[in-house]
């Protein structure tokens, strides 16, 4: 039932088809507003690290720019020219006062770095308002000697990068410095300044959510040894403890600038931006991320809001399709069913119809067709009380002008004799004999009229032979019959509907022809019969599409029509007809 419905078949595909367009909207918008928050996000995480970027580069410069001016302080110069001209052996011994405020110039402790004998470096330390000689653990040690090493001969400020440090103070160690000089240009000594990480941390450490980088969100330096040189949202003491070698850590240390989806160092799925820090000396990299899952909460509660509407669209999409198909349908099926009445020969039907589309058209056209074949039946019945009433009266005829009159003459003659002796009596019973034999011919013509033996006895050919000479000799008009080719046939009807076609076309021609000469020709192939019938006569005007008053053509075609052949008239005033018919030799 289901795939026999075009109801159904219609319903589903408008619903299918309204689907497939709001899923295809759907879908477009969805991609479309994912891949715009997307672009937003990194936008805005770019733009947050631009900032940081600025803000961090700004910080070191801001640095350089105040140990310049300390290394060139006339009471450092004179500090370090008088601890220059001394040896203290007592290393706890405390050295000339200090007023130098270095807290205020954003460092965490100051260093004074001299050299001694060449081979040793001799470092002091300012605590408040005193200079100490001090001696410190082996990792600022050794950072110190490094920072010496990369001062002593330049006029160029030097940093050294963070580091670690295993004492009860464990913030790791990053120091810059600069060398002092005298009146002569010469190094009288290394001032060398600490970093404090607090304050690197608080321009990198952002953990508000209005700070546009939500609950997820953070900022931080990596250095070239892919080790956090700033604080982690996420992770405590993460400076040189937190391995960051991902994607974007290293697309900057090749000096790319850009922003992707990635994985962090957390392996958690986000969305980064990256770029190089440019603080001479330093090669660190800058990177600003946000959680994927975070940036896409806009999304997820789209998506879910199109799911939801979407749902609420495909019921009212259903209810839609569903009235179409049964607008569109319903006229069908009242056509279906006006189709199944004529089937049962009903004909009298009239659809009204609703609308003026192509099935209000095709509705027209049904009504159209319902009245023509209502007038074909009338006419066809028409014809065939006619057919009867005229074959009735031929009949009537016939038995009254020649079996009844033969009868009654029997009947005088046997009244007769009564009064006759008895040679009379037989004579008058031979010419009964005789008149008996005569209606016994009468009443086996009017048999083989109604129903031609013959056909099945000896063939078409046969039985077209007598029926020409039979008009032949009652109507005085020359009929020539010629036959070629196979036209035998196994199917009777075949024959018995020829023959009836030919009689039709006999009697039509002595009624109304006035023709003194017709030709007829039984031509058979392997497939098909063909008869043509043609006379002389005065033909008349024929329209194959106009219902002829005359039964008898009608009853022609009628009987072609059985056949599955064809049958042509061919006819013209003064010009005499023409008759084609050509059945096939099996009716199926």
């Amino acid at each position: 039932m289901f795939s026999r419905s075009i109801n159904r078949k219609l319903m589903i595909l408008f619903f299918i088809v309204g689907v497939l367009a709001l899923s295809v909207i759907g879908i477009y918008s969805y991609f479309n507003a994912k891949n715009a928050l997307l672009k937003r996000t990194l936008d805005q995480l770019t733009s947050i690290r631009v900032i940081k970027k600025g803000q961090i580069e700004f910080f070191f410069n801001e640095r350089y720019k105040n140990i310049t001016l300390l290394s060139e302080n006339d009471y450092l110069k004179n500090i370090a020219a008088v601890l220059n001209q001394k040896l203290y052996e007592n290393s706890s011994k405390q050295y000339p006062s200090s007023y130098l405020n270095y807290s205020q110039l954003g460092f965490n402790s100051m260093y004074l770095i001299l050299g001694v004998e060449e081979s040793k470096l001799q470092i002091f330390k300012f605590q408040g308002t005193e200079i100490i000689k001090t001696a410190p653990d082996s990792v600022t040690l050794r950072q110190v000697a490094r920072l010496w090493k990369k001062s002593e001969n330049t006029d160029n400020h030097a940093i050294i990068d963070f580091c670690k440090r295993f004492n009860n103070d464990n913030d790791p160690l990053c120091l810059i410095g600069k060398r002092i000089v005298n009146q002569d240009k010469k190094t009288i000594g290394v001032l060398a300044l600490q970093i404090p990480i607090n304050d690197i941390n608080s321009i990198m450490l952002e953990d508000s959510p209005e700070n546009g980088l939500g609950e997820s969100g953070e900022v931080y330096l990596v250095g070239d040894d892919y080790l956090m040189r700033s604080n982690s949202r996420f992770i405590p003491n993460s400076v040189l403890n937190t391995n960051v070698k991902t994607i974007s850590a290293v697309n900057a240390f090749k000096d790319k600038v850009g922003s992707s989806l990635i994985d962090d160092y957390r392996t958690v799925a986000c969305l980064s931006s990256y770029d190089r820090l440019i603080v001479p000396g330093l090669n660190w990299a800058i990177i600003a991320e946000i959680d994927y899952s975070e940036a896409m909460i806009p999304i997820v509660s789209l998506r879910n809001d199109i799911v939801f509407l979407s749902l609420i669209i495909c019921v009212f999409l259903f209810s839609i399709a569903r009235f179409i198909s049964r607008t569109i349908t319903n006229p069908i099926i009242r056509l279906k069913n006006a189709a199944l009445m004529i089937g049962e020969g009903d004909l009298d039907i009239n659809i009204k119809s609703k609308s003026r589309d192509e099935i209000g058209l095709l509705t027209d056209a049904f009504n159209t067709m319902a009245m023509q074949l209502k007038d074909e039946r009338l006419k066809r019945m028409s014809a065939l009380y006619d057919g009867q009433e005229l074959e009735r009266q031929r009949i009537s005829r016939e038995l009254h002008d020649g079996l009844g009159q033969k009868l009654i003459a029997i009947k005088l003659l046997l009244e007769s004799t009564s009064k006759q002796n008895i040679d009379e009596t037989r004579a008058t019973l031979e010419d009964v004999k005789g008149s008996f034999l005569k209606t016994i011919e009468e009443v086996r013509q009017i048999s083989n009229n109604l129903a031609p033996n013959i056909l099945n006895e000896s063939g078409i050919d046969i039985a077209l032979k007598n029926l020409c000479d039979s008009v032949q000799k009652s109507a005085k008009i020359d009929i020539e019959l010629s036959a070629h080719g196979d036209y035998s046939t196994p199917d009777p009807k075949v024959k018995f509907y020829i023959y009836r076609i030919a009689q039709e076309a006999l009697n039509n021609a002595v009624k109304h022809s006035t023709a003194s000469r017709i030709q007829i020709q039984l031509i058979g192939n392997s497939e098909n019969i063909i008869l043509v019938i043609e006379d002389d006569g005065k033909g008349f005007i024929y329209d194959s599409n106009y219902c002829f008053p005359c039964n008898g053509i009608y009853n022609m075609k009628e009987r072609a029509r059985l056949l599955n052949g064809t049958i042509d008239i061919e006819t013209e005033p003064l010009m005499g007809t023409t008759i084609r018919l050509k059945v096939p030799k099996k009716h199926e």
